[in-house]
């Protein structure tokens, strides 16, 4: 959505953060730590409008969280049956600012199978019956792979972080 990728920098939300913390945390700590001072929507219709305060790596973390949440949990069938498929631009925008293109190529594959089994996810929807699908296992060769990168892609969102830290705080 093009809506996701406008940044307000007037209005950057820019919390206050320990540079120690920022300089000791790694990996998913930091990255959960930089994503909880700025995770303030209370719904996914809050998520364009707060997203316009966001810099390109926070939305970067931001949406990759909502990605990596839904797949570790169940999959990119959950992924696609919550929906969670409008922000795939947003995210791919995001990756590809952090230098992630086996995970951009990896959802670009994902999102091919979603659209080649559309019809199935709407038919299933209108039964509220997910199960038909796992059953099928059209997406266990992306998760599998999708579990194999994702630490890699924490590690370029840290790398990014350490390079751009005013994108994400203000060090108090």
């Amino acid at each position: 959505m093009e809506a996701f990728t406008i940044f307000d920098k007037n209005n950057h939300l820019q919390p206050d953060f320990s540079k120690t913390e920022f300089e000791t945390l790694h990996s998913w700590d930091l990255g959960w730590e930089l994503l909880s001072v700025i995770n303030i929507a209370n719904s996914q219709d809050e998520d364009q409008a707060l997203s316009r305060r966001f810099s390109p790596g926070q939305k970067a973390l931001y949406f990759f969280w909502y990605l990596d949440g839904q797949v570790t949990n169940g999959g990119f069938v959950q992924f696609y049956w919550n929906g969670y498929r409008n922000y795939l631009p947003t995210i791919q925008n995001g990756l590809i600012i952090i230098g992630d293109t086996e995970l951009v190529k990896l959802i670009h594959e994902a999102d091919e199978k979603y659209v080649q089994k559309r019809e199935l996810f709407t038919q299933q929807k209108r039964k509220n019956d997910w199960s038909p699908i796992y059953k099928q296992e059209l997406f266990d060769e992306y998760d599998n792979r999708y579990y194999h990168i994702h630490d890699n892609t924490m590690a370029l969102i840290e790398k990014y972080a350490r390079a751009n830290p005013e994108e994400f705080v203000r060090f108090k």
